[in-house]
């Protein structure tokens, strides 16, 4: 039987242990055993599984482990790579609106003390700062601010997720890729993004549904988004 490299254990190892903290105490039990055998088989074909397994059960209903081996071979060297992506979401808030085909959504219109704590509370419940990727989302964002006019809100922006805080005018989401990537990148009005005083890296969008930059420390109300992908078995 092939033996797992060191490498591979330690992937194994920081799956466990970012699944161990990011999910729920109530609903998961943070120690999990991750178990990949290999075998070659009378053939010669390298047959590898892969088994998830806790003390009382408790594994979310909607988990995934993805695995992807590769084998190389030059001369008489052999080489054998392995990784494994254990996916296992949060549990589905039950305040959050479902807008079909597009995703769960909530907006906060109690001010958040920064982006930083905005995105903390998105998480805390399960979700994350929501990413605008599309028309679709684009609506979603201007038909929940229609619900609380602005003179109840007292504002025309909220914490979404992105940020250019490693380098200023280079947008990312709060998941690391470029804001480009995302299929909405319209702005909220000419002349944004335009880091105003020197000191706007993180992202908001406007009621018009554009988006903008804005202080990280400043107070604004947020969204939040659950990804639909999420709830698929």
């Amino acid at each position: 039987m092939p033996k797992i490299s060191k490498s591979l254990s330690i992937v194994l190892g920081l799956i466990l242990l970012s699944f161990s903290q990011e999910a729920s105490c109530s609903e998961l039990n943070k120690t999990l055993s991750l178990v990949i055998s290999s075998r070659r088989n009378q053939t010669g074909h390298l047959i590898s599984q892969a088994s998830v397994g806790s003390a009382d059960g408790k594994v979310h209903d909607h988990w995934k482990l993805k695995i992807h081996q590769s084998n190389f071979e030059q001369g008489v060297m052999r080489s054998f790579q392995m990784t494994a992506t254990f996916i296992a979401p949060p549990p589905l808030p039950a305040d959050y609106e479902l807008f079909p085909g597009v995703g769960y959504y909530k907006f906060h219109t109690t001010f958040a003390n920064g982006f930083e704590d905005a995105s903390l509370k998105c998480a805390q419940e399960g979700g994350h700062l929501a990413i605008i990727n599309s028309e679709a989302e684009h609506q979603v964002v201007q038909v929940m601010f229609a619900k609380h006019p602005e003179s109840t809100v007292k504002t025309v922006w909220a914490f979404v997720g992105f940020h250019d805080r490693k380098k200023e005018g280079e947008f990312y989401t709060i998941f690391g890729e470029p804001l480009q990537s995302t299929g909405f990148t319209r702005w909220s009005h000419p002349g944004q993004p335009d880091d105003a005083g020197k000191n706007e890296d993180c992202g908001t969008v406007h009621r018009n549904g554009g988006l903008n930059d804005y202080p990280c420390n400043g107070q604004a109300p947020f969204f939040c988004e659950y990804d639909l992908s999420w709830t698929e078995n």
